[in-house]
């Protein structure tokens, strides 16, 4: 998106409040990618569950110090 923010986790979009208090509660430091991948699925899940137009899917560009991978997920 082209911004810098401090916040170990961040949502935007129409489902944001919905998708952001899924992560609230979910979120943890050190969290292993696994576990953030069902974290950010459960809350996508939720917003589109509660708000038609989150869409239908995920794209994961996950970050490493080993390199960058790419995943999109289709509901």
């Amino acid at each position: 998106m082209g911004s810098l923010i401090p916040d170990k986790y961040a949502a935007v979009g129409s489902g944001t409040e919905i998708a952001i208090g899924v992560i609230e509660e979910g979120y943890k430091e050190h969290i292993k990618i696994k576990e953030a991948k069902d974290l950010v699925t459960r809350a996508i899940k939720s917003a589109i569950n509660r708000d038609a137009m989150s869409g239908d899917g995920i794209d994961f560009l996950i970050i490493t110090k080993d390199g960058v991978t790419e995943e999109s997920v289709k509901f």
